[in-house]
């Protein structure tokens, strides 16, 4: 086959590809818990938010396996740091989802969490600026759009950051403060379940909290809506950055599998990725053939 021909049955091949993506998948309303007064400032409610994101609230009074059941994802917030629960993680483990809003992140944050990655805050305090890694799937869904402003301004928009180069694989960074050395938010797979672990005051920032008013909250209320539309989406989130691309493979990439480009503006990064890459980014059908 000569590069002519192979390069036009790439462009077929990923075109086709993102034509199949691009079909809307059926969206999976269900079960969202969380437990009533659980809040470190004000009355922060969180029901909004899980009906923002397209579940049902379900109170959990007491957290048992039967409670837990039935839930798509369930939201935990600490006032301290957070603690494992047995049940918690068994029904992780199980195919629940789970969202972590702690205010006091710390180097034996990870050991606590489902799963136990590792993971370890080595800079707890007051952040006031949040950015969004290229690719990631926290900056998009029904909570909005956001973008490297979305999130600053806050008294504290988050409460603690890790090494970004300390994040284990399997691990997704969500989010960094205005260095993208430093992570902030994470998310990552424990058994047939999803992990985000957001070190943000939630209850501060959603209706009720201390913070209406604030110029974060928009943003950081609109964060927890995405976070809660994917842990509760159950299976594996493959993106640009999850499937391990860097550097400029990975701005080509969000290009063509995430940003929404349609008509010759995708297929002039269609061409120059197979140009450079010879295989298929990962949002196109069929796999990647070896290199030529």
């Amino acid at each position: 086959m000569n590069m002519k021909t192979q390069m036009a049955t790439l462009t077929l091949a990923v075109l086709g590809g993102l034509g199949a993506m691009a079909m809307p998948s059926a969206s999976q309303a269900g079960n969202v818990g969380y437990i009533p007064g659980q809040t470190c400032s004000g009355g922060g409610d969180k029901t909004s938010a899980i009906t923002a994101a397209g579940h049902t609230p379900v109170a959990v009074g007491t957290i048992t396996p039967a409670a837990l059941a039935n839930l798509s994802a369930l939201v935990v917030e600490t006032c301290n740091a957070y603690t494992a629960n047995a049940d918690i993680n068994n029904a992780v483990n199980a195919g629940m989802g789970l969202v972590i809003s702690d205010w006091q992140p710390g180097t034996g944050t990870g050991a606590q969490l489902p799963g136990a990655p590792a993971i370890s805050y080595t800079s707890y305090g007051c952040i006031s600026q949040i950015d969004f890694p290229l690719g990631s799937p926290a900056a998009n869904g029904p909570g909005g759009a956001l973008n490297n402003g979305s999130m600053d301004g806050g008294n504290c928009s988050a409460h603690g950051s890790l090494a970004t180069a300390s994040v284990p694989n399997g691990v997704q960074v969500l989010t960094t403060t205005d260095d993208p050395g430093q992570a902030v938010s994470l998310m990552y797979s424990h058994g047939s379940g999803r992990v985000i672990y957001a070190p943000l005051p939630w209850s501060w920032y959603i209706p009720g909290g201390s913070g209406t008013g604030n110029p974060a909250q928009p943003g950081i209320y609109a964060f927890m809506v995405n976070a809660i539309a994917l842990a509760a989406g159950g299976g594996p989130t493959t993106t640009c950055a999850s499937s391990g691309y860097s550097g400029t493979q990975l701005l080509w990439c969000v290009k063509i599998c995430e940003s929404g480009l349609t008509g010759k503006a995708l297929d002039d990064w269609i061409h120059r990725w197979i140009r450079q890459y010879r295989q298929l980014p990962y949002c196109a059908a069929g796999g990647n053939p070896p290199p030529v």
